[in-house]
């Protein structure tokens, strides 16, 4: 699922995008705002909202503003009744643009363009011969090697993150957002706004938590279904 933010002056335009999100087989509205300070502030403090649609003609802020101080942690996706803002919409880092008043057909096709420019940039195997990343530690001129194998799980602290191996815990400045996007998919899942985790390290999984070693984590309810995938495609059943 791919979790979405709605940002919108006005209630019904916020009802119609709740809906058709509803109706897609992808997506997730984690939030609503017709705050857009709020609104900036909730995406970058939790940094794991995929796409946010965002209209531009608000009388607080204009959406071309707060496009710049979220662009780096959501997709965007410009909503507006002005067709003369596309041009200037386009000049700044978003993923696509809608017209009001926005269709079914119309949603769909943008938000399937934008999950495809998604999903292009994510790391789908481990790359050829490479078991390994570099990260720096925060000393200029230094490189941290890490084994994918050597990672049990990685966790989200305010600006920074941890990763934990069993030799070592190494704290690197990148956001959660940023580690998920270089790591490779087929070990590596996002089971919390706080934790991602290397499935070949769970040692077991009841209700909404998993283990790993001895270390007990929480499982998000808008991070379960995917995690449940993953798991349910490798479960031995008994077909007596």
């Amino acid at each position: 699922m791919y979790k979405c933010f709605i940002i919108d002056d006005e209630s019904h335009a916020i009802e119609t995008l709740k809906k058709y999100a509803a109706d897609s087989a992808h997506l997730e509205v984690i939030s609503s705002s017709q705050n857009p300070l709020e609104a900036i502030k909730y995406i970058n403090e939790n940094k794991d909202i995929d796409i946010t649609f965002l209209d531009i003609d608000m009388p607080e802020m204009s959406g071309l503003d707060v496009a710049d101080l979220i662009y780096k942690n959501t997709a965007i996706i410009f909503t507006t009744g002005h067709a003369g803002y596309a041009v200037q919409g386009f000049e700044k880092n978003i993923s696509d643009f809608l017209l009001k008043p926005i269709s079914f057909e119309k949603f769909l096709k943008s938000v399937t363009k934008v999950i495809d420019k998604i999903e292009g940039q994510k790391p789908q195997t481990l790359p050829k011969n490479e078991s390994y990343f570099f990260v720096n530690p925060g000393i200029k001129g230094k490189m941290l090697k890490v084994n994918y194998d050597d990672v049990e799980y990685i966790e989200g602290l305010n600006n920074y993150i941890v990763i934990h191996t069993p030799q070592n815990n190494h704290i690197i400045y990148l956001t959660m957002k940023e580690i998920e996007a270089g790591l490779p998919t087929i070990n590596f899942i996002r089971i919390h706004k706080s934790y991602i985790i290397n499935i070949d390290k769970v040692t077991m999984m009841e209700g909404n938590k998993i283990m790993i070693d001895k270390m007990i984590l929480p499982i998000g309810s808008s991070f379960k279904d995917q995690l449940l995938k993953k798991v349910n495609s490798n479960i031995i059943k008994t077909h007596r």
